[in-house]
């Protein structure tokens, strides 16, 4: 009975073994994620110099992590369900980065920014402001105005899909979905419908 427990506790190493593309480079066999992953788990990460460079990389770690692959439209799985949004960096101003924010999230915009804005000031501690160009891109609906009379005749979604109905269900419980994400891991296995909200 021994023997067949700790062959099967060997089987995730072997895993990992066979398949080096799994696990990040410069971290431990054990690591699964990227540089961002690491960091969400333990809030401990190198710092770097600010220049736009490292802001482009700290950037695309963000968007190739675990994270990042539920929440930007690069990926084939949220391109799968509507999920289109990108983010770029636009320019830099001293201590201020500003980014630019397409398509459509699945998330608010604001986290999208709040979560990128995070990583980047705990990567470069230098940075004071992270903003967006326009304002407007922050904003979830888009106001349809009558050119004639200037009323507001409907908001538009800028969201993407809520394409498995979870995200308006938690909306209704009073449960920010933006934590969970689109794709809950849980009894049904990850990308399952079943509200899982943590």
């Amino acid at each position: 009975a021994f023997a067949t427990r700790q062959s099967t506790m060997s089987k995730p190493f072997a895993f990992f073994q066979q398949n080096p593309s799994m696990v990040s480079s410069n971290r431990s066999p054990t690591t699964l994620y990227n540089v961002y992953d690491d960091w969400r788990s333990d809030a401990v990460v190198d710092t770097m110099v600010l220049d736009p460079e490292n802001i482009e990389l700290c950037l695309e770690e963000f968007i190739d992590s675990n994270y990042g692959q539920q929440m930007f439209g690069k990926h084939d799985r949220p391109a799968s369900v509507g999920i289109t949004g990108e983010i770029y960096f636009v320019e830099q101003h001293a201590p201020e980065v500003i980014l630019a924010l397409s398509g459509k999230f699945w998330h608010r915009r604001e986290t999208v920014l709040g979560r990128a804005a995070m990583w980047l000031n705990a990567r470069m501690p230098e940075i004071t402001d992270v903003n967006v160009e326009d304002p407007n891109e922050l904003l979830d609906y888009e106001e349809i105005i009558d050119d004639m009379t200037g009323e507001v005749l409907y908001a538009e979604d800028k969201r993407a899909p809520d394409f498995n109905g979870d995200r308006e269900t938690m909306e209704y419980q009073g449960i920010d979905p933006d934590v969970r994400g689109p794709f809950p891991p849980g009894v049904l296995g990850s990308g399952g419908s079943m509200i899982n909200p943590v």
